[in-house]
């Protein structure tokens, strides 16, 4: 197979191509928000956490403890910590754009459109300017992105930070500025503090980060010269770093648990550590099966599509024909689950995102090397674009239509939340005061629509009357319950 060169495309985009950017950041926004609130049917209990303090620390700038601002937040009745990157981030979009259910659960769609725009930006370096419009689509149509963008979880917040990373590394190889080295260090830094997931990944990608500098002089004359220019430039990245790696002990004595979540790694054997790493290289696992739980996978379609496995595979092999660069690139593909054997993960598509910016990447290589192709090249990929559309047309129709009935028992529904609409709005309408049984208290449901906190009132007690009550309870004696049907809950107000 002839290899085909490269172009690097330096010029800045014109009128014409952010035009087709902007339409497309639109198309897909609207795309990824369709069925927001339906899809899935209910939240799960890190959602709640996240939205709920997030309320609380764009309110009030405390959270649920009552703690000012702080770099952790200690939620599920202090059973786990939320990481700052998501909690912040989801904190400032609701306080600019406003505190809605919606609004929290959208922080993930500008995530990955952010993370997509990223990607576009570093494929048109690397190629011409089609290709990142088409790695924007392979990105977003992609499977555990397009589901991720329905939780307000953290999962996703590594990609743009990796992407970062790969974009500083690319510009220091291009220029030799010593200033990207620092910003990929400062990228890294951050996504550690991103997810749980990435506390195994940025160990191994700061060591790559270290050999890459070093491969990019090579081959290498041992001089003295050499050897300083070499520890000047990883100088550099290790500044960019540093910060977020000395912070460690502080903040684990400020926030106990906090960096490793309780978890103690461990060696027990070479086979029991090896295992878990190449569970997340089982092609049934990465096209087929997808995640173990059904949280964060249909178990029926893959983390990624199926169709675009010829195209993956055939960047895989031209990467490695590559400059160094696209070696970069495959070897951060192949590192990044390493030391998941330590902590026993295996297949948890959701613990690895960081690596769907790197998949898509490699898959473009293998879009424009089948391109090149004289004769075939075309037919081809017109072929496997047809392929990955039907692909992902069913996907998410099972995705937006099959998927919520299956999962209702362990994600539940929003009827809750929408019985919590109704009673807000009742309050409003009647200008009475919102009382409500402790069984039926949900703080995200109730912050959604009254700051504060809540009035309390036992089953037992009268209601006062200026009061109206949310209860499970249909008839409680003494009051007269309103003749509005509620989702879920009931309302009351004194006879």
């Amino acid at each position: 197979m002839v290899r085909p060169k490269i172009p690097k495309n330096s010029k800045p985009l014109n009128l014409y191509q952010i035009i087709i950017y902007i339409g497309l950041l639109i198309s897909f926004y609207f795309l990824l928000s369709y069925r927001l609130l339906e899809v899935p049917t209910g939240l799960t209990s890190d959602e709640t956490a996240f939205g709920y303090n997030a309320i609380l620390l764009s309110r009030t700038a405390h959270d649920e403890n009552g703690v000012f601002m702080p770099l952790f937040v200690n939620s599920l009745n202090k059973s786990d910590w939320r990481q700052p990157v998501t909690q912040y981030f989801i904190t400032l979009f609701i306080k600019i754009f406003g505190i809605t259910l919606f609004n929290i659960r959208a922080t993930s769609i500008i995530v990955n459109l952010f993370s997509a725009t990223l990607l576009a930006w570093l494929v048109t370096k690397l190629f011409k300017p089609i290709y990142g419009y088409i790695s924007f689509v392979l990105f977003i149509i992609t499977p555990i992105v397009f589901m991720q963008s329905h939780l307000a979880l953290d999962n996703i917040m590594p990609i743009p930070f990796t992407l970062l990373w790969l974009i500083s590394l690319f510009q220091y190889q291009q220029n030799q500025n010593k200033k990207y080295l620092l910003l990929s260090g400062i990228s890294l830094g951050i996504s550690f503090y991103t997810y749980k997931g990435m506390r195994p990944v940025v160990p191994i990608w700061s060591i790559l980060t270290c050999l890459y500098i070093f491969y990019l002089k090579f081959p290498f004359k041992f001089t003295n010269k050499n050897i300083i220019s070499y520890l000047y430039s990883i100088l550099y990245f290790i500044v960019g770093i540093a910060p977020f790696i000395l912070a460690i002990p502080f903040i684990q004595l400020r926030y106990p648990g906090a960096i490793f979540g309780g978890s103690r790694p461990r060696f027990d054997n070479i086979f029991n550590f090896l295992y878990p790493y190449f569970s997340y290289f089982d092609p049934t696992f990465i096209f087929i099966k997808g995640d173990e739980l059904l949280f964060h996978s249909t178990r029926i379609y893959g983390m990624v599509l199926l169709s675009t496995l010829p195209l993956f595979f055939i960047g895989i092999y031209q990467s490695v024909k590559k400059n160094k660069y696209w070696q970069l690139i495959l070897v951060a593909y192949l590192s990044a689950p390493i030391l998941m054997g330590l902590v026993e993960s295996v297949h948890r598509a959701s613990r690895i995102m960081c690596t769907i910016p790197i998949y898509c990447l490699l898959t473009m290589l293998g879009i424009y090397t089948v391109w090149q192709k004289k004769i075939i090249g075309k037919p081809l990929i017109i072929l496997f674009f047809l392929l990955i559309s039907i692909n992902f047309a069913s996907f998410v129709n099972y995705y937006w239509f099959t998927y919520p009935k299956f999962t209702e028992n362990i994600f539940g529904n929003l009827n809750p939340y929408r019985s919590y609409q109704i009673f807000a709005n009742q309050s409003k309408q009647l200008q009475l005061t919102p009382y409500i049984h402790q069984e039926v208290y949900n703080p995200l449901f109730y912050q959604l629509y009254f700051p504060g906190n809540p009035n309390f009132i036992a089953t037992t007690l009268s209601l006062p009357k200026n009061g109206i009550l949310l209860s499970h309870r249909e008839n409680i004696p003494g009051l007269r319950k309103l003749n509005i049907t509620l989702p879920y809950y009931h309302l009351h107000i004194t006879q």
